[in-house]
């Protein structure tokens, strides 16, 4: 017999997700992606080798294709807000999101790509390093 109390339905329910500190980590990492992001833009105009998501100064890309990149970081900060039992899958998807984007500018900008892999690359490493920061189930330990 157990000397511990029964697991609240609140403890059941939430094995599997985030905790408080894991988010806040996830939120922050991707708000520092989205800004390396932006200064990869940013560099990517000066240099006059824009990729190809952003297009030429002459002939620019439809400007919803300048967020392109961005989506990826987003859509990890509303799932570890949101939907954090999910966010493996999201991490794998945003990191093969970023990493097709950057092998598309591979031949036109290979400095600009090597740094959107490095993005993927940091996306991919915070997703896993989140895995230790998941509820673990009470019944099971799993």
């Amino acid at each position: 017999m157990s000397l511990l109390p029964p697991p609240s339905q609140a403890q059941i329910e939430t094995s599997g997700s985030l905790t408080k500190p894991w988010v806040n980590a996830v939120v922050i990492s991707q708000l520092l992606i989205i800004g390396s992001l932006l200064t990869l833009t940013f560099s990517a105009r000066a240099i006059g080798k824009p990729t190809w998501w952003l297009g030429s100064q002459q002939d620019p890309a439809f400007f919803l294709l300048w967020f392109l990149p961005f989506v990826a970081p987003i859509a990890m900060v509303v799932t570890v807000v949101r939907f954090s039992r999910i966010l493996p899958y999201t991490g794998l998807g945003s990191t093969l999101f970023l990493v097709a984007i950057s092998i598309t500018d591979l031949s036109r900008t290979p400095g600009i790509a090597l740094g959107e892999i490095a993005m993927a690359v940091c996306m991919a490493l915070t997703t896993i390093a989140a895995l230790a920061g998941r509820r673990r189930s009470i019944s099971t330990g799993l």
